[in-house]
């Protein structure tokens, strides 16, 4: 992927500039290991650079996600999570509203990742108290929700709907919020959050994610197998008659029937 040949070629760099210096032998046996930290160092500092700069582009440009996916990628590999994707050959051309269960803070980056399509999130307001996350956040249009606040939490869909209408397709966990790590199931349904769908008109993509409770259960560099089913997108005809407490019913059945059949896998 593009930061792994990005850490080759700075390692290289760096690596024959040292050679350059007249040093004693013992230093240079750190040659490479101090080459790979400075490649490392650069490329967040080149990544932070790139990150102002597309600010000013539009949400749906690809090449930041081009960009940010390979971040993800990073990030998996270095919390050692193994994906298993399956049904994603049903995600839409057209624009869509993505719901799953959360049981993670890695969900939202899984699901991005597998997905490999222009999307941006719905996320818990706090997120975007951490200065370079609230960058990151506004570079691609994701939208800061208060689920204390009821009243600014439907301002938040409301933009929501508008950046589903532009073209730009969303995530939201309609749970709001990880409420339990006792069980993958979803476990609290809010009926608020399908209108961000239906008001935008726009398919509704359920996505099961299995196992992602165990990520913060288990020590950092042991392997983690995460599962993530993309079902088939619920059309507008579809959900037409339906209210959006019956839709989230819908998509919750769908979900955990999942991931109840992954832990019968398991046992």
């Amino acid at each position: 992927m593009l930061f792994i040949f990005l850490i080759i070629i700075f390692t290289a760099l760096y690596t024959f500039l040292f050679t350059l210096i007249p040093l004693d032998y013992l230093f240079l046996i750190l040659w490479i290991p101090l080459s790979i930290i400075l490649s490392i160092i650069t490329i967040i500092l080149l990544l932070l650079l790139y990150l102002c700069i597309a600010s000013h582009t539009k949400p749906t440009n690809k090449f930041k996600h081009f960009i940010l996916r390979n971040a993800c990628f990073i990030a998996i590999k270095c919390l050692n999570i193994k994906i298993i994707k399956e049904g994603f050959e049903n995600v839409p051309k057209e624009t869509f509203v993505v719901y799953a269960n959360h049981k993670s803070n890695m969900d939202p980056l899984l699901i991005y990742y597998s997905l490999n399509s222009v999307c941006s999130a719905i996320g818990k307001k706090s997120l975007f108290q951490n200065p370079i996350m609230n960058m990151i956040a506004k570079t691609f249009a994701a939208v800061p929700i208060d689920r204390e606040n009821d009243r600014e939490a439907a301002k938040s869909i409301v933009t929501g709907i508008k950046l589903v209408k532009n073209g730009l397709s969303m995530i939201i966990f309609p749970e709001g919020g990880i409420k339990t790590r006792d069980t993958e199931e979803m476990v609290n349904l809010r009926a608020g959050a399908y209108k961000l769908a239906v008001k935008a008109n726009a398919p509704v993509l359920p996505i099961s994610i299995c196992g992602s409770s165990m990520i913060s259960k288990t020590r950092f560099f042991k392997r983690k197998t995460i599962k993530i089913i993309c079902h088939k997108p619920i059309t507008k005809d579809e959900y037409a008659n339906m209210n959006t407490h019956e839709l989230g019913t819908k998509v919750e059945e769908l979900i955990n029937s999942d991931i109840r059949e992954f832990e019968n896998e398991k046992k």
